[in-house]
């Protein structure tokens, strides 16, 4: 497909990009958008079907080195590319991809597996396995950063809990680096009934928790398959969560500090609980 150079922003082909910053295209639409020849690269290399490259005439000398032929490419007057996204950007690219079918956790997680994506078959590679669950985490950023902190320590699986934020929201693609491309999204709007599947399935289920009964940290000690269950930034989980998991951790801090940020706290978490399994 050669590249189509289009000068007037009010063509339909580039309505996947209009007015970015007032509109974001949700799981209804079916598609999201990435930001930045980096991610826009990255998403390219991906398993996800790429719709179009929207690309300005500054950037688009070189572009022959890393965008494929077979990819639709929309080339924009870069004087005009702020006017069609509703925002200052000079980044000179920006990708369009299309969702994936959106799955539920307990359809993933039962499926036959490959034990190279996801390690949840039998015996000793079941007991390894380790995913995320958020519930209730709002904040763009922290999304992004828990992907990247899932990718970064080899947790593919996270699941998206009821009241998140988009998991494929512009932002949130932006601070996961596109690392959320390297995971398996699924859903589970009922974390109660969710939980008590996942024990079904033996998997332990490890929310975490500043309640004093919560157990420390470096006293966990993983046995079987591992759910990491992480809250809302403020509030945390809710109670019939906590009560719902198989057992709670938190952090230990010192010097008055009360908590760390949902994204931090994943990272230092995540890290201990597939550091225990790798140890097995």
């Amino acid at each position: 497909m050669p590249k189509i150079f289009i000068d007037n922003i009010e063509d339909s082909r580039l309505e996947a990009y209009r007015h970015l910053r007032t509109r974001n295209l949700t799981q209804f639409s079916a598609k999201f958008v990435v930001e930045s020849k980096l991610l826009t690269q990255r998403l390219l290399r991906s398993d996800y079907e790429v719709e179009s490259v929207l690309i300005d005439d500054i950037a688009l000398p070189g572009s022959a080195e890393w965008l494929p032929e077979d990819v639709i490419a929309y080339v924009v007057p870069r004087d005009s590319m702020s006017e069609l996204l509703g925002f200052n950007f000079h980044r000179g690219v920006l990708g369009c991809g299309k969702r994936k079918r959106r799955r539920q956790a307990t359809e993933v997680l039962a499926a036959p597996l490959d034990p190279e994506a996801m390690p949840l078959a039998t015996g000793e590679s079941k007991s390894r396995w380790t995913g995320v669950y958020v519930v209730g985490v709002q904040d763009p950023e922290n999304m992004g950063q828990i992907a990247r902190n899932c990718s970064a320590l080899g947790v593919r699986d996270l699941i998206v809990g009821p009241e998140c934020v988009d998991p494929f929201a512009r932002r949130v693609l932006r601070v996961s680096m596109g690392c959320m491309f390297n995971l398996q999204i699924s859903y589970a709007a009922d974390p109660t009934a969710f939980l008590s599947w996942a024990n079904a399935q033996g998997i332990r289920s490890v929310a975490t928790s500043l309640s004093s009964d919560s157990k420390p940290l470096e006293q966990y000690r993983r046995t079987h398959g591992t759910l990491v269950v992480m809250g809302n930034e403020a509030n945390g989980l809710p109670d019939s969560v906590q009560e719902a998991a198989s057992e709670r951790i938190k952090i230990d801090m010192l010097l008055g500090t009360d908590s760390l940020n949902v994204s931090v706290a994943s990272g230092i978490i995540l890290h201990y609980v597939t550091r225990l399994a790798n140890s097995r």
